[in-house]
């Protein structure tokens, strides 16, 4: 049963009818273009007829296939036949999937009146519902793909259109937006289309959009717009690097009107000016740009602002306050981080941010608070201890008489401090992981507080995959206990089994663990079941071939993701096709990015023959219209080449143990944490997507190195 508890973080193919049409012009059809046109005729004079059959089954495959080989037919009859299948078909019009396969099929198609016309009803559909009048969940991704086949298609009526939509507030214009961003019309009179001067809406977006073009009318929309347009068109000038805003910004910022006042500010802080800093500190006084001052504090940092951001601190609410304590730390504020670290409420935001910031003043004020009365026991040394490790790790800056310290630590009765002890001593190579399991476990019994500290620790070592290796015991002794009630392998709550999961990362085919206790931590649920979810694909065989299928269907996408990157070390060829099969109607991100690292992964990748042009369809397709830019990327690069799949070693040139996450772990309001509580397991997904399984400490601390860079997420318990 999951805990009621509160996480706090600080975190340094081608289509089926495309291959049945090539099938049919085989060798015989070659010798003349006449014979060529002839079959691709007869071909469409009778598929259309069957397409539309299709359409119309109350079968939901059927359906799609039927549109599917409209697709495939591509002439202009089959390009009407499709359109008005959707648009007269009430059972058409109900199924979310036929849409989404319909608005791909025709995203080359936008010069037609028809097509534009069914795209924006799908960019402007604000219902999202499906055919039992629920939200579909692939609501946002047929809204979004039918807005970038509009942008891409260039066509002036449609991205008149989609401007259209852009004006007006809601999700269709939030995914015109995105797409206008993705894909900018090579020319700017279409935004400007029948418009004496910008609006103040088109005005911020041409800013984001960085596009020059529209100096000449953001200035004259400066001069002679409205108030709304005037500050639009100030703030998408100074982001354009253009100062002609700079003297009005200056004025504005000293006004006592909040929105002239972050206007200026905004202004003033894209161009890098030195009045910036005041401005923000404005900012930061009024009751109503407070968190807009907070905003470009983090953007533009100066020293000027730790004092006032100390100072507002208490107005902010308890939940942005960690916020303005890492603005503090990114302005240098030292002196104003100190006292931060006697109040309860945060000393963990204040530690972090001096265990963060560069230089020797940072270092010497952590090195005097290890040395202050108060950190001389208790939970205020073990904190600071681990902001020293974190500084050691994060930056090679080490304060003095570390490793002794936590080597003094290590000797304590708590158990909470025992374990930052080993988490320490072993991230920073003083202890080895070996030495540490040895200390935890004995042939009888382990103590899983400090086992899974250690395992943390080695997750910061250099050398990769072969710091894990020790772990690699304890996982297969975990997978020698007695099954479950329900005889689906050992138990998933077996805390030996989550700690030592961590060597998982370094042996994606599950090394030596049995398949089916693979499978039985896979279908348990919780934080080892994505890697060993990873590992299924490597034995894939016809016995094993239903479960993977199982998994990739499942309800948890972090572990659909883990078996789409299985998938693509999958011996078998036809794995391919699962893969552009799961792809199709995948509505998480985060899942279809990892179909396209499978994809990416897979050795064959380069051959233009059967199965992989299935795949090469699949990510062009995911290229070019995939509502999320980081699909969108990845799909870019494995069609360059690159292989996308997650590694344990960080990228090139990038240290392991530059990233980490610090994460405290709280029972949730008004529910005291039990005294003797089992280790809290948690599964973190990094920012490629690997999900590592985790203890924490005692104290309900989680420090995690070892981390790509970007955002990562946290789940507790099971999923």
């Amino acid at each position: 049963m999951r805990r009621p508890l509160a996480a706090f973080a600080f975190v340094v193919g081608l289509l089926p009818g495309v291959a049945s049409a090539q099938r049919g012009a085989g060798p015989s059809a070659r010798p003349t273009e006449v014979r060529r046109v002839e079959q691709t005729s007869f071909h469409a004079m009778l598929g259309i007829p069957v397409a539309q059959r299709l359409i119309q089954s109350d079968d939901p495959a059927a359906r799609v296939r039927g549109v599917e080989r409209l697709g495939s037919i591509g002439t202009p009859e089959a390009v009407e036949a499709l359109v008005e299948a959707i648009d007269q078909s009430p059972v058409a019009m109900r199924d979310p999937r036929v849409r989404l396969t319909a608005v791909r099929a025709l995203a080359g198609e936008t010069k037609r009146d028809s097509v534009r016309a069914l795209m924006m009803r799908e960019v402007t559909d604000t219902t999202g519902l499906d055919g039992r009048g629920v939200v579909s969940p692939l609501a946002g991704v047929l809204r979004n793909t039918a807005a970038l086949a509009l942008a891409r298609g260039g066509e002036r009526k449609a991205v008149g259109a989609l401007v259209a939509v852009l004006l007006q507030p809601g999700v269709g214009a939030d995914a015109a937006t995105r797409a206008l961003h993705a894909s900018p019309p090579a020319s700017l009179e279409v935004f400007l289309d029948g418009r004496r001067r910008l609006s103040a809406p088109l005005a911020m977006f041409l800013g984001d959009n960085g596009d020059l073009r529209a100096t000449e009318r953001l200035r004259a929309l400066l001069r002679e717009g409205d108030g709304n347009g005037k500050m639009a068109a100030a703030v998408a000038l100074a982001r354009l690097g253009d100062d002609a805003a700079l003297s009005i910004a200056r004025e504005w910022a000293g006004k006592n009107d909040p929105k002239l006042r972050l206007a200026g500010a905004e202004a003033l802080v894209a161009l890098d000016a030195p009045e910036a800093t005041e401005a923000i500190i404005g900012l930061l006084e009024g009751e109503t740009t407070r968190e807009d001052g907070l905003r470009l504090a983090r953007l533009a940092p100066s020293a000027a602002l730790a004092k006032p951001l100390a100072a507002a601190l208490d107005a902010f609410p308890d939940d942005a306050r960690g916020r303005v304590i890492a603005a503090i730390g990114r302005a240098r504020g030292v002196v104003e981080l100190g006292p931060l670290l006697d109040r309860p409420e945060t000393a963990t935001a204040a530690a972090f941010a001096l265990a963060t910031m560069p230089g020797d003043a940072a270092r010497a004020a952590l090195e005097k608070a290890l040395a202050g009365e108060k950190a001389q026991k208790g939970e205020a040394r073990r904190m600071l201890l681990r902001a020293a490790t974190v500084r050691a790790l994060a930056l090679d800056d080490a304060p003095a008489g570390l490793r002794e310290a936590l080597r003094a630590l290590r000797k304590e009765q708590a158990p909470a401090d025992r374990a930052a002890a080993t988490f320490g001593l072993v991230a920073l190579g003083a202890l080895s992981l070996a030495d540490a399991l040895e200390a935890a476990c004995d042939p009888t019994r382990c103590d899983a507080v400090l086992a899974g500290a250690a395992a943390r620790g080695a997750l910061a070592l250099p050398d990769g995959a072969s710091s894990l290796e020790p772990l690699l015991p304890w996982l297969t002794r975990a997978a020698a206990e007695p099954r479950d009630a329900a005889g689906g392998g050992p138990a998933i709550d077996d805390v030996m089994a989550i700690l030592a999961g961590v060597a998982l990362l370094a042996h994606p085919d599950g090394g030596e663990l049995p398949t089916p206790v693979l499978a039985g931590w896979a279908e348990a649920g919780g934080p080892l079941a994505p890697l060993a979810a990873r590992a299924l694909p490597a034995r894939d065989d016809e016995a094993m071939r239903a479960r993977i299928k199982r998994l990739l269907e499942g309800t948890d996408p972090v572990v659909r993701a883990h078996v789409a990157l299985g998938l693509g070390r999958d011996p078998e060829p036809s794995a391919v096709s699962l893969l552009t099969q799961a792809y199709r109607f995948e509505e998480d991100a985060s899942v279809r990015r990892a179909i396209v690292r499978g994809l990416s992964h897979r050795k064959h990748r380069t051959h233009h023959g059967s199965p992989y042009m299935q795949g090469f369809a699949t990510l062009t397709m995911a290229r070019d219209l995939d509502p999320d830019e980081g699909v969108r990327s990845l799909a870019r690069a494995a069609l360059d080449g690159r292989d996308a799949d997650p590694r344990l070693a960080p990228p090139l040139g990038v240290e392991p143990r530059r990233s980490l996450a610090w994460v405290i772990i709280q029972p949730s309001e008004g529910r005291a944490a039990a005294r003797d509580a089992p280790p809290r397991a948690a599964r973190l997904v990094r920012s490629d997507g690997l999900a590592v399984p985790v203890l924490a400490d005692p104290d309900g601390v989680l420090l995690v190195p070892g981390l790509p860079p970007g955002p990562a997420s946290l789940s507790l318990g099971r999923p």
